[in-house]
This record gives structure tokens, sequence and C-alpha cells, in this order.
């Protein structure tokens, strides 16, 4: 078989406000199966990782797919953009090297083909561009985290697990809480999303009345107000209404 028509995906998503724009790992899964169908390609493996930044290149699915390309024979690795491949420019640089040493060619459905020296520059400037992007998330990040310590006043329409929306104000839930802090407490014990999605799902009906799935787990253990109430609960006691 020609090792140029054999191709790997990457999908990647690290926050739940990427599956409300169009960038759910189900919506990229299709776009990378559309696209290598539409190129004729064969499509070996996609690989995956929910709830991981691309600020490094320690992410579980990028890693296994680094794997399987240094055993030879895929000619292509294809993404729904670049952005999903690294949001850093040394992990870029040094990651587009080695497949163009290993003669594997990299597409991004969302964006143009890029080749030769003046693609390489293209990549370059897009790297440049996703870092910029990636430090001003996590600024804004920080500055919500210092909102939450300030007053607990909800910052999206729905409320997370664990509480509920009243007049602005976050209310915890007993009961939901318990659950957020079992999954902290398996995700402690190095479970993967998926094994702690299903652990839950055996014992329960899952997330307010639906199942528990791995990207449910990734943004609850992602979301900042977690990390929040454990640090202000060890430093000093919260006033908030509970409600069991």
């Amino acid at each position: 078989m020609d090792k140029k028509k054999i191709a790997v995906g990457y999908i990647r998503v690290s926050t739940d406000m990427q599956a409300d724009k169009g960038t759910s790992l189900d919506n990229q899964y299709a776009r990378i199966q559309e696209y290598a169908m539409q190129r004729g390609f064969i499509l070996e493996n996609i690989f995956e990782d929910a709830g991981y930044s691309g600020k490094n290149t320690n992410r579980p699915g990028f890693q296994a797919m680094f794997s399987r390309v240094r055993k030879g024979g895929v000619g292509a690795v294809i993404v729904w953009h670049s952005t999903r491949f690294a949001r850093n420019l040394k992990d870029n640089i040094v990651h587009m090297a080695e497949l163009e040493q290993k003669k594997v060619k990299f597409f991004s459905v969302e964006e143009p083909e890029m080749s030769g020296s003046s693609g390489k520059a293209m990549r370059n400037l897009m790297a440049v561009f996703a870092e910029y992007q990636s430090d001003v998330t996590g600024d804004h990040t920080r500055s919500v985290k210092a909102n939450l310590k300030k007053n607990l006043k909800t910052y999206c329409g729905n409320a997370p697990l664990g509480f509920r929306n009243e007049d602005g104000k976050l209310v915890e839930v007993q009961e939901d809480m318990e659950t957020v802090q079992e999954i902290m407490g398996l995700r402690a014990q190095g479970l993967s999303y998926n094994k702690i999605a299903n652990k839950l799902n055996d014992k329960r009906t899952g997330n307010k009345g639906g199942r528990f799935y791995a990207i449910t787990i990734s943004k609850i253990i992602s979301n900042p107000i977690y990390s929040y109430l454990d640090q202000g609960r060890e430093k000093q006691p919260i006033e908030i209404n509970r409600v069991h």
C-alpha cells in the first residue's frame, strides 16, 4: 500500500467554550474524515486529547500520534486547524520539522496548504499568533478567577455542576458538590476522563439527570471555580447558601 495515502488525524479541545464554537471533538472528527475522503487518504486512526491545553505537548493523544508516525508507514497528519496541533511556537517548529524529516505531510482542514519555504514561514507566523492568543486567554482566565474570589458571581449562563444560579450568585448544592469532589479524587488517583465517566455512570444516572462523558469530566476538572473553592476553604470560610 502506498505510504503517501495513509493518514492519521489529531483532534483536541481544552475548554468547554470550544464545544460551543463548532470546535467540539465530534465536529473536528467529522471534518477530518470528510477531508481525508475527498483527498483520497486512507484514515488509519484519529488520536484525541479532551481537556488538554495546546501550550505544551504533554498530551497522551498527541504523544500516541507521534509514536505511530515514528513507526513509519504514515504519509500525512490531518488536523481541523493548526491551533489544535500546538499553541507554542517552539513545539510547533520542532514537531513540524520532525514530520518534514520523516516526509510526512501536514494538512489543516480549515487552512490552505502551505509548502516550501514560504509555507514554513507562514506556519511559523500562525504559530506565533496562536501562542499570543493562548497567553491572552490565560490572562482572561486569571481575571475570571480573581472575580470569583471577590464575589462568587456566575460568569456563564448555566451554573457549573455543584451550583445553581440565583440572581447572579452561585448557590452550592451539596449533593452535586459531593459528585464534583468524587471526580477530583478519582482524577488525583490517576484515572482517565473516560474511566471516571464510566465509574460515575455505573453508580448513578449522571450529570444533572444525564450521562457523564469524558469531555464532561474534562470541563469540570478544568473549571477554575473548583480550584478557587478548594483554596478558599483552606484559607477562610466561605459564606455561601447550601441547598440539600
